[in-house]
């Protein structure tokens, strides 16, 4: 699956006081575009209804900061660590996560299309009630994590560590999983959100014990 990559022009503009920027953008409700944001560190602090596009963030720091209804577009996110804070109801199109950390963060009931997440640790986070389109898992931890009741369309897994992740009421239809850890995950009594998924042999031993089948 080939996925659109951000549009960022390469002439970015480095913002000296970027906190401060970002702070007035959202006082004014205006956009934050077009801006490289590097080595920032923002603690609990309020962001929501943040827009932000054509952007990068490098090395950046937001612990348990709220992103409520925040967009973002044609976004890149690199050695980031995003730990605790709140994307909740927030819009993702055409964003890289690329080596970044995202422990405990809450993803839910957003809308995300055209997105990689390549090597990223995201165990605990939470993507509850969300639209996933067009995603890329590569190289990720995902342990622990909940990405119950999602409508999922064209989801790639790569090496990516799913242990007792959470697929309640989420459909793993035409999804590869053959190159991830998918111990302990948390299904429906019937473990129907399996239907359709393809495992490798080992995996398929261990899901069967689920259903009381013992292969030999």
């Amino acid at each position: 699956m080939g996925l659109l990559k951000p549009v960022i022009q390469e002439d970015l503009e480095l913002v000296e006081k970027a906190v401060d920027a970002l702070f007035l953008a959202k006082e004014c409700e205006e956009r934050v575009q077009g801006i490289v944001f590097q080595n920032i560190n923002i603690e609990s602090e309020d962001l929501s209804r943040l827009i932000v596009s054509g952007t990068k963030f490098l090395n950046c720091r937001f612990w348990n900061c709220s992103f409520e209804r925040a967009e973002f577009t044609d976004i890149v996110f690199q050695s980031c660590d995003l730990s605790g804070s709140n994307f909740h109801s927030g819009y993702f199109s055409r964003v890289i996560f690329d080596s970044c950390k995202a422990v405990g963060t809450k993803f839910t009931e957003t809308r995300m299309q055209q997105i990689t997440i390549d090597n990223c640790s995201m165990n605990y986070a939470n993507f509850d009630n969300s639209v996933l389109k067009g995603l890329a898992f590569e190289n990720t931890e995902l342990n622990s994590s909940n990405i119950s009741q999602c409508h999922c369309k064209d989801i790639v897994w790569k090496n990516t560590g799913l242990i007792n992740a959470s697929f309640f009421k989420t459909s793993l239809y035409g999804m590869d999983l053959t190159d991830c850890t998918i111990n302990g995950l948390v299904l429906s009594d019937d473990s129907s959100e399996l239907r359709g998924a393809v495992v490798d042999i080992y995996q398929a031993a261990e899901l069967a014990k689920r259903l009381g089948i013992t292969i030999k």
